[in-house]
């Protein structure tokens, strides 16, 4: 299994890298990033760190992705973790339209998995610009169903372990939980509306709280955990169900953009767009989600038409 990541400097890309490396997820990795002589100190400071595990990590260019399996695409400008993600689009939209263009090239077989916001919009860009099959681009927003379980978990004072849930739509602020998708111990739980309100003014706190730190960093360790997962899915060809954003063709009554669904992942990227049966709550904001992301959508589209990077028709 060979995986490349690009951005593999930043602290998404080189997060992932430990963990899908310390996971023997990958026997073969690449690590791309503008500030190539950071990519290299971390290739080959983590190669001796795997070395007894039978890992391959060396820094690279686009060139050596040829042959990946999964390509995790992390570089691009990153903003404050409580901030409009629209306002990074118009740079990370040309960014990502010459990555796909590389990709492509290189690599055109690989499931490449976008993990840079805003990143509805961004998957969309890949997807558009590439001319990637729909089944190989994956849009990572898991997060936000990880922090989604967490907080029911708290809420029902359960271990995080035994709840299971999905959250979709957009990865940003009118992201949707499915509370009718909670399960905990696989049994079906209810909430109240209390419940709800709780839950949902503890993810605009956990960010506001976050963001209050001033770290200087993003979620990377969640993340990492999150694309360790997704790759652990394809490498396994698991097909087994997560969150993540996909390029939708009629799926839950949209077409013509990325969003997060519940997709079933395996080798060969998404087999299926699985089409739950939502509450009506949940469906209404399901549709305030997608006319939110449309609006991203537009800005992709002139951006890359503007570039010249507009390559397969809406």
């Amino acid at each position: 299994m060979k995986v490349s990541i690009l951005g593999a400097a930043g602290c998404i890309g080189m997060s992932a890298a430990f963990e899908i490396a310390t996971s023997r997820l990958a026997d073969e990795m690449v690590l791309l990033d503008v500030r190539e002589n950071l990519a290299r100190h971390h290739a080959m400071d983590l190669s001796t760190a795997v070395s007894a595990l039978d890992v391959s990590v060396r820094a690279g260019r686009y060139e050596d992705t040829a042959g990946s399996d999964v390509v995790v695409h992390a570089a691009g400008i990153h903003g404050d973790i409580t901030a409009d993600r629209s306002a990074m689009l118009v740079e990370n939209i040309r960014a990502s339209g010459e990555i796909a263009r590389q990709l492509r090239k290189h690599c055109a077989d690989a499931i490449v998995i976008t993990a840079v916001n805003p990143v509805d919009a961004l998957n969309w860009t890949v997807w558009r610009a590439g001319g990637f099959e729909r089944r190989q681009i994956v849009g990572y927003s898991f997060n936000d169903t990880l922090r989604f379980r967490e907080f029911a978990a708290q809420e029902k004072a359960v271990e995080v372990s035994r709840v299971e849930g999905l959250t979709i739509g957009e990865h940003g602020f009118t992201q949707v939980q499915l509370f009718s998708s909670v399960r905990i111990d696989g049994r079906p739980v209810s909430f109240s509306d209390d419940e709800k309100q709780r839950m949902r003014g503890a993810y605009r706190a956990y960010f506001e709280q976050l963001e209050g730190l001033a770290a200087g960093r993003t979620t990377g360790w969640t993340t990492a955990i999150g694309l360790a997962s997704l790759t652990r899915a394809i490498a396994g060809d698991t097909r087994e169900i997560v969150a993540g954003s996909a390029v939708l063709d009629g799926e839950y009554g949209q077409r013509g953009l990325s969003m997060g669904v519940p997709i079933r992942l395996g080798r060969a990227g998404i087999h299926q767009i699985v089409e739950l049966a939502l509450a009506r709550d949940e469906q209404a904001a399901l549709e305030r989600s997608a006319e939110a992301l449309m609006k991203n959508v537009g800005v992709v589209e002139a951006t890359l038409q503007l570039a010249g990077d507009r390559r397969r028709p809406a």
